[in-house]
């Protein structure tokens, strides 16, 4: 592939990514703040002591705060969803439920296996 090839490619996934990007910022975040989302979940985070790079579970319970936030934005600015339905992310949202649940069983149940976010081995480490 050319330069010319590669350079019109990457103009053209930059554009796409920013109509996304604007598509769904619309939905997360308030009008006024784009990075609102971000500074909620942080503080939602701390609050309840939810690390995604610690566990399995805090990853899917991060998720499900990720979802139950952008449901919370669209109601209080009483507006339709850009992108995913109200109807996926609450389905979304149970998924997130029964994921943090297995993740804990899971966890419960390997006393030999330790899955490590920041590990090079593949995310698996046996003790």
């Amino acid at each position: 592939m050319n330069r010319a090839t590669i350079q019109k490619l990457m103009r053209s996934l930059t554009d796409e990514r920013i109509a996304l990007s604007e598509r769904k910022s619309a939905d997360y975040a308030v009008p006024y703040d784009a990075l609102d989302n971000f500074w909620r979940m942080s503080a939602i985070c701390d609050t309840l002591n939810i690390n995604p790079r610690r566990s399995g579970w805090d990853c899917a319970m991060f998720l499900l705060l990720l979802k139950v936030d952008r449901w919370c934005n669209l109601h209080s600015q009483d507006k339709e969803p850009d992108n995913e339905s109200i109807r996926d992310t609450i389905l979304d949202a149970h998924n997130y439920i029964d994921l943090a649940y297995a993740c804990e069983l899971d966890d419960e149940d390997s006393s030999v296996t330790t899955y490590c976010a920041n590990d090079t081995t593949g995310g698996v480490v046996n003790e």
